[in-house]
């Protein structure tokens, strides 16, 4: 029985933690994890970025808090069946890590995009795009601390054998094959506005994730095995630009997902400000709110194809009171690279006529 109740504890813990898929304040500055069909949607000819979060460090410690680092690349690769379309492809790899137990969500997915042109000018681009990858969770329940790694010791000093031989947990990971679909509905209205639509779902394949594995030696008669399916997560997105003058653009957004029950809404704005014209330096400042949760002030800098970002967390939530306002920062990046061939200019040699 008592083994019985640490497992149920165990995967209720397990549960609610895996109820949180990743998420970013900077959600814009990953966008594979946004939606597939930000695939190829940009004008280059390779992107390379990445995204780091750290969270609830100032709560559960540095060694047991959320560090989720992701990183892309993806590219518009070949024209697509009609002249003003055109193919993209990319790769995804994140990994998050949270706890004493060390659990570890991991994963790695290929995906490709087919942007459809609706109109002659190629203003208004309609776009399809999936992902296919492999996914795993992970824990080490010898790191775990419960009773029974005291119970039966004299000294009163924690036995880690004890408690592995009482949990007899055979197994505590999990893989599975993960499918996401988008798309995104994006026009650039005239010179001084333009806008960004979305909507996409994660884990649509539901592979089971649970991670307990258990013999049954330790007081119970039968093994137990989890499970339990992943949820699917829903994403809608939308972006509107708008340029004030030649100096500055602002850049309202606003993200809702929804994923087992637990909901998230974002709404932000983001400035641009052009610091040098020449030298093709942009700073970006804003401010974003998670409903019910924090604000997060953002800065950063677009240099030519270079952009980077940096926000932080202050929980405004019931949770301040732990976290002394302290939630999380993210740090991001990535850059363009855009190769051309040049034009060639056949020499013409003018000879005069007699």
């Amino acid at each position: 029985m008592k083994k019985l109740l640490l497992l149920l504890t165990l995967g209720f813990f397990l549960n609610n933690i895996s109820a949180q898929d990743i998420h970013f304040s900077q959600y814009n500055m990953s966008p594979m994890t946004l939606n597939p069909a930000n695939i190829g949607a940009f004008e280059g000819t390779l992107r390379i970025g990445g995204i780091y979060r750290g969270q609830w460090a100032s709560v559960i410690g540095n060694s047991g808090s959320f560090k989720t680092p992701s990183l892309y690349v993806d590219a518009p690769i070949i024209r697509g069946f009609r002249k003003k379309d055109w193919v993209g492809a990319g790769l995804m790899f994140f990994t998050d890590k949270v706890g004493k137990g060390k659990l570890t969500h991991t994963a790695a997915k290929l995906g490709a995009s087919y942007h459809l042109a609706l109109n002659k000018k190629a203003t208004t681009f309609l776009t399809f795009g999936a992902q296919y990858g492999q996914a795993s969770r992970k824990l080490d329940p010898t790191l775990l601390t419960f009773e029974q790694g005291y119970l039966g010791n004299p000294t009163g000093n924690y036995n880690a054998a004890d408690q592995v031989d009482f949990l007899n947990i055979t197994e505590a990971n999990a893989q599975w094959t993960d499918i996401d679909g988008g798309i995104t509905l994006r026009s650039q209205l005239n010179k001084t506005m333009s806008f960004s639509i979305g909507y996409a779902m994660y884990h649509i394949a539901q592979g089971k994730y649970g991670l307990v594995t258990s013999t049954g030696s330790g007081g119970t008669a039968s093994p137990q095995t989890s499970s339990d399916k992943i949820g699917r997560r829903s994403v809608a997105t939308g972006t509107f630009n708008i340029k004030l003058n030649d100096k500055f653009m602002v850049s309202p957004s606003f993200l809702y997902q929804t994923m087992s029950g637990a909901d998230e809404i974002i709404v932000q704005g983001l400035c641009s400000y052009l610091f040098n014209e020449e030298k093709d330096i942009n700073l970006l400042f804003g401010l974003g709110y998670r409903l019910g949760d924090a604000i997060h002030p953002m800065v950063g800098a677009q240099i030519k194809s270079l952009r980077l970002g940096l926000a932080y967390d202050v929980n405004i939530s019931n949770l301040k009171t732990a976290s002394d306002y302290r939630g999380g920062f993210e740090l991001a990046a990535w850059y363009i690279l855009k190769i051309y061939k040049p034009a060639v200019v056949k020499t013409k040699v003018l000879c005069p006529r007699f």
